[in-house]
């Protein structure tokens, strides 16, 4: 017997007509039916099932059973359903172990219903999609045939300190490497990624600080009106994360080389391309009617844009970068604030090369570019690298891996795998490091040595032959923009434990500069110039023009994490000195105050924030103007 058992959301079936002799007759109890939260057991029953009809249904119903507790379904469909094997029984056989394993099911209390044996039906069904909801198991009289175990993706665990050392660790003595006996605050930082890696250190339940923090400070929300994991940006949020894609192309894509491309958000699943793309997590892919799936994270529409495309090997490496809306239907109860989402931005950038030297110099470049990424936009130095390679990759490109360290001045931890199961042979990943000893993974580059061939990615050489391009390098500067902002939400937070105000780096602060000033009618048209003065340095400027106490104000200023806070008076309009609460260089009990003049001050924020993206407010300038986008409890 051979049984495919899918957990469904939703089953529906009806029986159009005959399709064997000897099939059963219809009634109402089998001819139609619709279920939900049901396992359906898609079974067909074997020639060797006769030899031990009783066998065979206790051991059926037994997995049957098991799979049904493991998923949480609360009931059970038999589907009769003759396509999972070519040593069919007879029909009355099969009716008649089919009837048996129905009443075994019953027998063991579990709400069971029979689909007629014997005729074409039509069914729709809606899969849960979480790692059990698809499972098949093989039944032979005296047996049961299981999946065989899993074996362990990485069989070799190597972490690589800043000058290139290598130390070999496992899971049973990870804690007494050598490496972890150095000094400075990176390799404490790698201790805790491999802790998470290796002993799957999991939270404490504790809902992530950021979520909080992103409805503070007015950036982004959950969204009840859409699907759960699809979220909400209010002005300020869209701002961040339009700076965000500015940095990526401006900063990394196009200083790479790479030329911008759109791509749809809709692909046809019946192309044979997109279903090889879309891989082992097809199920969670948000399909949508007429066999159209939404973009998913795997590259739909790259590969097909440059398979279409004429170059030659004077073109490459032929660079490619696009901003990609991309959706992926985690399950909910893993999604997590901004960390797990359902739809997300992420910045994807490919290079299609000649061969492995100029393939071995991008990803250098790539690997350079993204640690600069980290430090700017991120985490600070709060960062360190994770690798997945194939074992004789790493032999081979040890040397590539160790200029990358090198390069940046991190350590690194390698998980080596066997042979590859995936189309990379190795990748990086940059991942930030909370506070709190969490990880996120933020960008990665990886090394593809199968989908130019695979997908007929060609160019032609110096003899005008057409030839598969030799490596694909995909990398992502942000994997996903909710992600990044997760970590900088996160990081921010954490400052709290050093005793220092939370804040955003001061390029991506929203608003930059809040002026207060202490008499509104008297100070407000100078605190505007001196706004005006500032913005034409770039500089996000809000002015507090409510009627409030000036304490109030200040300290509402605060409450926004706004960098720099500037309290105008009459002292200020006659000495022409400002007195600007710095938010960096202040601690939880004091101030940091520097005293400058409007263009000491306007030198300085421009050589704060110079090299980087820039933007004006997505929000009024005077706070009076301004809406109350998340009401906050008192």
């Amino acid at each position: 017997m051979r049984i495919l058992l899918i957990h469904c959301k939703e089953f529906e079936y009806s029986a159009r007509e005959k399709a064997v002799e000897g099939a059963e007759e219809l009634d109402e109890s089998n001819k139609a039916g619709r279920f939900e939260n049901v396992l359906v057991a898609f079974t067909t029953v074997e020639r060797d099932d006769v030899k031990d009809p009783e066998g065979v249904v206790e051991q059926a119903s037994q997995e049957i059973l098991d799979v049904l507790q493991k998923v949480k379904a609360e009931r059970v469909l038999l589907y009769p359903y003759a396509h999972l094997s070519s040593e069919l029984a007879g029909a009355s056989d099969a009716t008649s172990i089919l009837r048996r394993l129905y009443g075994k099911l019953l027998e063991k209390k579990i709400e069971t219903f029979r689909a007629v044996f014997g005729w074409y039906k039509s069914f729709t069904l809606v899969n849960m999609g979480h790692a059990l909801a698809e499972l098949s198991r093989s039944i032979k009289p005296g047996a049961v045939e299981k999946p065989a175990e899993k074996k362990e993706k990485f069989h070799r665990f190597i972490v690589m300190d800043e000058d290139g050392v290598e130390y070999e660790l496992d899971r049973g003595n990870w804690r007494s490497c050598e490496a972890f006996n150095k000094p400075g605050g990176r390799m404490t930082l790698l201790k805790r990624f491999v802790e998470n890696e290796l002993e799957e250190r999991k939270g404490e339940g504790v809902e992530p600080s950021h979520i909080v923090n992103m409805r503070k400070l007015e950036l982004v929300d959950y969204c009840p009106e859409s699907d759960a994991g699809n979220m909400k940006w209010y002005p300020n949020g869209i701002l961040l994360k339009d700076l965000i894609l500015d940095y990526a192309f401006k900063n990394i894509a196009l200083p790479w080389g790479a030329m911008k491309m759109q791509n749809p958000l809709l692909y046809r699943t019946d192309v044979e391309a997109i279903r090889q793309l879309q891989g082992e997590f097809h199920e969670r892919d948000y399909m949508v009617e007429d066999g159209l799936v939404l973009r998913f994270a795997s590259d739909p529409g790259a590969f097909p844009f440059i398979q279409k495309t004429v170059f030659t090997y004077r073109n490459m490496p032929v660079k490619v970068y696009e901003e990609a809306i991309c959706f992926r239907r985690e399950q909910k109860g893993e999604l997590t604030g901004l960390m797990r989402v359902r739809n997300f931005w992420m910045t994807d950038m490919h290079a299609f090369c000649r061969d492995e030297e100029q393939a071995a110099n991008e990803y250098l470049k790539l690997s350079v570019l993204f640690g600069g990424l980290m430090d700017n936009v991120i985490a600070g130095g709060s960062w360190v690298l994770g690798f997945e390679v194939v074992e004789e990759y790493y032999e081979k490109y040890r040397w590539l891996f160790k200029r990358i360290v090198a390069s940046l001045r991190v350590p690194a931890f390698f998980k080596l795998m066997r042979e590859m199961t995936h189309y990379y042979a190795f990748k990086n990943e940059f991942q930030a490091i909370f506070p709190n000893g969490e990880n996120l993974q933020i960008s990665t580059v990886q090394w593809d040595v199968k989908n130019g061939e695979r997908f007929n990615i060609c160019y032609y050489d110096a003899d005008g032959v057409k030839k598969p391009v030799g490596v694909i390098i995909h990398a992502s500067s942000f994997g996903s923009v909710e992600r990044a902002v997760a970590a900088m939400l996160e990081n921010a937070a954490g400052r709290v434990s050093e005793g220092r105000p939370p804040m955003l780096p001061v390029w991506l602060s929203p608003e930059q500069v809040r002026i207060i000033p202490v008499d509104v009618e008297k100070h407000l048209e100078q605190s505007i110039r001196v706004a005006e003065r500032l913005e034409k340095e770039g500089a996000r400027v809000g002015v507090d023009d409510r009627s409030l106490t000036v304490s109030k104000r200040v300290a509402e200023a605060k409450t926004h994490w706004i960098p720099f806070i500037i309290v105008y008076g009459d002292r200020e309009e006659q000495s022409g000195t400002l007195r600007i609460v710095v938010r960096e260089e202040s601690t939880l009990e004091k101030d940091r105050i520097e005293e400058m003049s409007l263009e000491e001050f306007a030198a300085y924020f421009r050589k704060r924030v110079e090299g980087l993206p820039n933007r004006p407010l997505y929000v009024p300038r005077e706070l009076s103007r301004r809406i109350v986008f998340v009401p906050m409890r008192s």
